[in-house]
C-alpha cells in the first residue's frame, strides 16, 4: 500500500494545495501537518500557504489566542501573502490584540536592524489596508470605532479629517450596515437570498466605498521602519 508520503513531490503539492483550498481549508491542512513531520514541512510552502482558506473560522479575542504563535497557519499564511490571514490579521490589530501588536513591532525592529529583508516583515498599515479592501460586510459595520482609533492614533485626527479618511470610513462603515440591514429584515426585492448570504460572507463586487477609504488611508501611511 502506498503512503502519502511515498508520492512524488509535485503530486503531493497538488493533493495539498487541494486541501488548503477546501472549504475548511486551514483545519484540513493542520491536520495534514500533523501527520508527520515531511507533511508539515510540505504544507508550509508559501505558495501552498498562500491559498489556505480561512472562511470558516470565526474570531473573537478569546478566538485570536489561539493563534498566538510565530509557526501557527495565521501568520504563515499571512507572511505568504495570504489575503484572507492578512485581512484576519488586520482585524485583530484593529481590535488591539496585544499579541499581534508586538509581533507587528517586533518585525519593524528586525526589518529596521537588518536582521529580516523588508518585504519578510508584516506591516500593521499594509494589514489594516488588507481588512478594509477584502474584510467582510458584517466586519466592515462592527469595526468603525475601532477603525477611527486606529488612524486617530497614528495620524491625529484633524489629519485624517482634512484628508477626507474620517468621514470616508463613516460612508464605508454606513454603507456595509445599510446592506445588512436590507438583508436582514428580508427586503427580496432588493436582495435574494442567495445575494444576502453573500453580503454576509463577501466584500462587495461595488466597493467604491473601500477604495474611497484605501486612497485617502494611503496618502497617509506609508510602510516606513517605526
Amino acid at each position: 500500500m502506498v503512503h502519502m508520503t511515498d508520492l512524488p513531490l509535485h503530486i503531493l503539492d497538488v493533493i495539498l494545495v487541494a486541501i488548503a483550498v477546501s472549504s475548511d481549508g486551514v483545519r484540513d491542512l493542520a491536520r495534514v501537518g500533523a501527520v508527520c513531520t515531511m507533511l508539515l514541512a510540505e504544507a508550509r510552502k508559501p505558495f501552498i500557504l498562500k491559498v489556505v482558506n480561512f472562511q470558516r473560522l470565526t474570531f473573537t479575542a478569546i478566538d485570536y489566542m489561539m493563534h498566538h504563535h510565530e509557526k501557527d497557519l495565521l501568520c504563515m499564511s499571512a507572511r505568504a501573502g495570504n489575503r484572507a490571514a492578512r485581512s484576519i490579521m488586520g482585524k485583530a490589530l484593529l481590535v488591539n490584540d496585544a499579541w499581534f501588536w508586538s509581533m507587528i513591532l517586533l518585525d519593524y525592529q528586525r526589518a529596521c536592524c537588518g536582521c529580516i529583508k523588508p518585504f519578510e516583515a508584516l506591516h500593521h498599515q499594509s494589514l489594516v489596508r488588507t481588512f478594509i479592501l477584502h474584510a467582510t460586510s458584517k466586519d466592515i459595520a462592527t469595526i468603525c470605532h475601532q477603525l477611527l482609533n486606529y488612524v486617530v492614533s497614528h495620524v491625529g485626527y484633524n489629519v485624517a479629517r482634512e484628508n477626507g479618511l474620517v468621514s470616508a470610513i463613516f460612508n464605508m462603515c454606513s454603507f456595509e450596515t445599510r446592506r445588512l440591514v436590507l438583508c436582514n429584515i428580508g427586503i427580496h426585492e432588493t436582495f435574494s437570498s442567495v445575494e444576502c448570504l453573500v453580503v454576509r460572507v463577501q466584500p462587495p463586487y461595488e466597493a467604491s466605498y473601500r477604495e474611497a477609504v484605501v486612497i485617502a488611508f494611503d496618502k497617509l501611511f506609508t510602510l516606513t521602519c517605526v
